[in-house]
């Protein structure tokens, strides 16, 4: 008799930890997914260095961190709908890949020559600011599923405002990151100096 009550005591604690663990990583995305791929490949066109960056081919990796079920879900998902698809004419590669730290990110993107770097959700402040750190100086545009992320570590990022989606677009970090967004991208957005 007396198990059942610890049982069940046991059973709501460990249900309020585990809603307590998902938090952040498991957040949701305001932008639907398959929309937010298609302004991304438009704003992406609209990055007036994007062709020295990607004279042929554009790379683009879907980042996650392997502990954030949501953000593996989300990157599977982005890396299905940007399948083959077409940046500015130019053919799209698209990989997958866990991060492990900004040091070791800033690498890839130099030896894969990397266009576009498209983070999925699971990613904390601290680890946003290194990676915008890490980047700094190199020609990569960053892109982000959270609206949050534009304000502490990516270019690029998508909000719901008034139910309808808005770019946001963090001014000095695209220009750290070898990034001109056009004068007509920059008047549909709301830019974050």
């Amino acid at each position: 008799m007396r198990r059942r009550p610890l049982l069940a005591g046991g059973f709501a604690l460990l249900g309020q930890a585990l809603l307590a663990l998902r938090g952040r990583a498991d957040e949701e995305v305001a932008v639907p997914l398959p929309l937010q791929m298609e302004l991304l490949l438009k704003v992406a066109s609209y990055d007036k260095n994007l062709a020295a960056r990607a004279p042929n081919l554009v790379k683009l990796m879907v980042l996650f961190k392997p502990s954030s079920s949501g953000g593996s879900h989300v990157a599977q998902l982005a890396t299905r709908l940007l399948a083959g698809k077409l940046v500015e004419g130019r053919p799209l590669e698209v990989s997958s890949e866990h991060f492990s730290d900004a040091a070791a990110l800033a690498q890839r993107i130099k030896e894969q020559h990397l266009a576009i770097v498209y983070l999925a959700p699971g990613f904390e402040a601290p680890e946003l600011v290194a990676i915008a750190q890490a980047l700094s100086g190199l020609s990569v545009l960053t892109a982000g599923a959270l609206s949050r992320f534009v304000q502490t570590g990516v270019a690029l990022g998508f909000d719901l405002v008034g139910g309808k989606p808005k770019l946001l677009i963090h001014q000095k970090r695209a220009k750290e990151q070898g990034v001109e967004f056009s004068s007509q991208v920059l008047k549909l957005a709301k830019v974050i100096e």
